[in-house]
Order: C-alpha cells, then sequence, then structure tokens
C-alpha cells in the first residue's frame, strides 16, 4: 500500500513538472515585450486615452468656432409660393354718379370677388457683421483657447495615468511570475522533504503520520502554486488591457529588475511637482477661464451696435427673379442699436454664477495644490521605508535559508521533528514572497512619484 502510494505522488509529481514544463514552452513561443514596448502600445490603442485625444480635437474645432463673434454672417435664401384668395362678398361705397357741384357721390353696395391666385419667386442675400457687443466676442476667443489648454493639459494628465497603469500591470505581471517560480521552489522543497521522510519511515527512523504530515505538506503547496497559475494568467490580462488589446493574446514580458534611484530632496521634488503636473496646470486655466466666463457675462450688460445689408429679389415669374437685375429689387442696409434694459434678473443672476465659478475654480486649485505636496511627501516616505524594508528582508531571507538548512540536518540525524522542518520551510518561503512584494512596491512607489511630479510621459520619452 505504501509502495502504491509513493509511486502514485511519484506520477503526479512527473505530471506537474511536464506540465509546468509545457507551460513554460508555450510561453517563450510568445511575443517578448519589454515595459517600453507595452507603454508605445497602450500609448496608441488605449480607448481612454484616446478619447482624451478626441476631446482635445474638439476643443480646437470650439477655438475656430468661437471667430464667429468677430466674421461676418452671410446667408442666401431663395422660395417659391403662391397666394390665393377665395370668392368673397362684402359692402363697399362704390361711386354711383356726381352731384351739381361736381362732386362723386357715393352709395353702399354690394360687391364680389372671384377666386384669384398669385404666384410669387424671392431671392436674397443678408450680410451682418457686429460691430461692438461688449467684448463678448474678443472673451469667448480667448476663452476657447484656455479651454483648448485645459483639455490639453487633461490629455497630458491621462496620458501619464495610462503609462502608470500599464507600469502598474507590466510589474504586477512580473511579481506574480516570480511568485510563481517561489512556490514551484515550496514544491520542490516540500517533494525532497516527503522524500527524505519516506526513506527514514522504512528505515524505522520516523512515525508514520510524519509521513502522512509531509504529504500533506506537499499537497497544500501544490495547491499555492495552481493558484499562482491562475494569478498570473490575471495579471497578464490586465496588462493586455491596459495596452488596449484583447485580454486573451498572448504575451510575454521581459522579466527586468530595477536598481535602486537616488531621489532629489523633498522640497525640489515638490518644487518639480508645482512646474509639471498637468493637473495643476489645468486647475490653475479653469482659474482662468472662469474669470473670461465672468467677462462674458458682464458684457450682455452693454449695448451692441451692429451693420447690416439685404438685398431681395421678387417677382411673379421666377425667370424675372434671377435676370433682369435692374428691376424687381430692394435693398436695405444700415446700423442696429441694442440694448436690454431688464429681461428678469436673468444677466444679474448669469453675472453672480460667474464669480460663484471662479471662487470655485480657485479653491479647487488651492486644495489640489495642498494634496500634491502631501502626496509628493507620502512617496518619498513610502519609497525610503521601503528601501530599509527590502535591506531587511535580504538579511531576512539568508536567515530563514539557513534555518531551513539547520532544521533539515537535525531532522535527519533525529534531533529536530517534522513540524520545525515545515516552519523552516514556511518561513523561507514568507521572507522569499516578502523579498519580491518589497521589491516591486518599490517600482510602482517611483512609477507613482514620477506620475505626481507630472514626470512620466518625458521619462518614457527619454
Amino acid at each position: 500500500m505504501l509502495r502504491l502510494l509513493k509511486t502514485a505522488s511519484v506520477l503526479f509529481t512527473v505530471f506537474l513538472v511536464v506540465s509546468a514544463t509545457e507551460t513554460y514552452a508555450q510561453e517563450t513561443t510568445k511575443e517578448v515585450f519589454t515595459l517600453q514596448e507595452c507603454i508605445n502600445t497602450a500609448l496608441k490603442n488605449n480607448s481612454t486615452l484616446r478619447n482624451a485625444g478626441f476631446s482635445y480635437d474638439a476643443a480646437e474645432m470650439d477655438v475656430l468656432s468661437s471667430y464667429k463673434g468677430i466674421l461676418p454672417s452671410l446667408s442666401v435664401s431663395a422660395g417659391r409660393g403662391e397666394y390665393e384668395t377665395g370668392p368673397a362678398e362684402y359692402l363697399s361705397n362704390e361711386p354711383v354718379g356726381l352731384d351739381e357741384d361736381g362732386n362723386v357721390i357715393y352709395e353702399l353696395r354690394t360687391r364680389k370677388t372671384e377666386l384669384t391666385t398669385r404666384k410669387s419667386t424671392t431671392a436674397g442675400v443678408n450680410l451682418n457683421q457686429t460691430i461692438f457687443d461688449g467684448g463678448i466676442w474678443w472673451n469667448q476667443i480667448r476663452k476657447a483657447r484656455v479651454d483648448r489648454e485645459t483639455s490639453k493639459y487633461s490629455f497630458e494628465s491621462q496620458r501619464n495615468n495610462t503609462i502608470l497603469q500599464v507600469q502598474s500591470s507590466y510589474f504586477d505581471l512580473i511579481k506574480q511570475i516570480k511568485m510563481l517560480e517561489v512556490y514551484d521552489l515550496a514544491v520542490q522543497r516540500s517533494k525532497a522533504q516527503l522524500d527524505r521522510t519516506s526513506k527514514m519511515f522504512e528505515l524505522g527512523a520516523v512515525a508514520k503520520v510524519d509521513k502522512f504530515r509531509a504529504k500533506v505538506n506537499l499537497g497544500n503547496d501544490r495547491i499555492n502554486f495552481l493558484q499562482q497559475k491562475n494569478t498570473v494568467e490575471q495579471s497578464r490580462k490586465n496588462l493586455n488591457l491596459a495596452m488596449g488589446r484583447d485580454p486573451f493574446t498572448p504575451l510575454n514580458v521581459k522579466v527586468e529588475m530595477q536598481h535602486e534611484e537616488v531621489l532629489p530632496g523633498i522640497e525640489e521634488m515638490v518644487k518639480t511637482a508645482y512646474e509639471n503636473q498637468p493637473l495643476l496646470k489645468k486647475d490653475e486655466l479653469d482659474i482662468r477661464s472662469s474669470e473670461l466666463s465672468e467677462s462674458l457675462a458682464k458684457g450682455l450688460n452693454f449695448p451692441r451696435l451692429s451693420a447690416y445689408v439685404n438685398y431681395n429679389r421678387f417677382h411673379e415669374n421666377a425667370v424675372k427673379v434671377f435676370s433682369d437685375f435692374g428691376q424687381n429689387y430692394s435693398t436695405q442696409y444700415g446700423i442696429s442699436l441694442s440694448f436690454n434694459i431688464f429681461n428678469g434678473f436673468s444677466d444679474y443672476a448669469n453675472v453672480q454664477k460667474a464669480e460663484i465659478g471662479k471662487k470655485a475654480a480657485m479653491e479647487t486649485f488651492i486644495e489640489y495644490k495642498r494634496k500634491l505636496k502631501a502626496t509628493v511627501h507620502q512617496y518619498y516616505a513610502d519609497y525610503k521605508s521601503t528601501l530599509d524594508i527590502i535591506k531587511i528582508n535580504k538579511e531576512n531571507l539568508e536567515a530563514a535559508k539557513e534555518e531551513m538548512r539547520l532544521e533539515e540536518e537535525r531532522y535527519m540525524v533525529g534531533a529536530g521533528t517534522a513540524l520545525e522542518v515545515r516552519e523552516a520551510q514556511v518561513n523561507l518561503t514568507r521572507a522569499e514572497e516578502t523579498l519580491i512584494a518589497a521589491q516591486f512596491t518599490a517600482r510602482l512607489i517611483l512609477a507613482q512619484l514620477d506620475n505626481q511630479l507630472g514626470l512620466t510621459y518625458q521619462k518614457v520619452k527619454e
């Protein structure tokens, strides 16, 4: 029975190793992406970033549209109609003769009219030009330009966020791959311990319970390995999605280890964030945009002066409308002045709302600037402490390796127990996990810090 169980265990291990080997062989056939290549793909395909680009293109068109206030408006019109008057009877004073003095004598008579139909064809050209409107046209142009710059900074912020998303997904995938290697090592260690325990049991050096405990430990480590494989595949899907690709597209990444980076002083980093963070620049431009909105609202309190020229042609015969241009026409031109005296407090309310919007934009800018400073400080401190954690974890890993070596030796000579060996194995696996997690946490913090500094895209280009 024991030999049967041992044989089954060996076969299962061989199957597991073969399956893992096939998986790794399949992965090596996939295209290998570096971080830079993943970012370049995302910059071309990411839907959220593309939509941000469309918004910027729309803002460009808004600038072009803003010139309508200063440019003349020209329109042409043409029409063909028919006017019909039905039969009618009505009383009318009709002349019936002359009196002795030669004056016309009128008497009330019933008058009848027959059905009449009258056709008409018209054509015209209308030209209007605003001369003065309280500065509305000029402020509309300026506001459209400011809004275009705001949209540009929104696009830059989304571009940085897209790169950060790719970096985060890329680092996570590498981390999960490294974790899979850790769990694979844990399976190998458990398998070796089971083999040792089985041999010692056959020699009568350990109890039967030690053998079953070793088998349970191997089974648990296999479960962790299989679960981690699923985690790796999910991380691979997440990276594909961040790159704007189908989640099931074959993908393999180059495992790149980054050296520690020397950060400048915290005050210098805060200054860099103030100078480069796109969202801060956007909020600053929002203040300017709200100021121009206030000017636009106040412009409605000024009179509006415009010039116009209208040329119209008309005749019952359409041919006459489009020929003989010296006849059948009318021309109207002049200057129009209008001034709104009262419209139910609408103008006053618009001015007040614009002022409130400006105050809100200023508060948003000030609040974000405070939060940006706090965030930079936090990431700076997190990175420094993570470097210390990595250093401690490296020492812990060496200690855990030595602990496991000693416990295995003690167990082999009968001075230790299976539980102590297992505890040493768990401690080693946990130390390996913790070190990998800390290393990739440091990489992610640097990426997040660059994003807060507004340097993400700039560093990618470099």
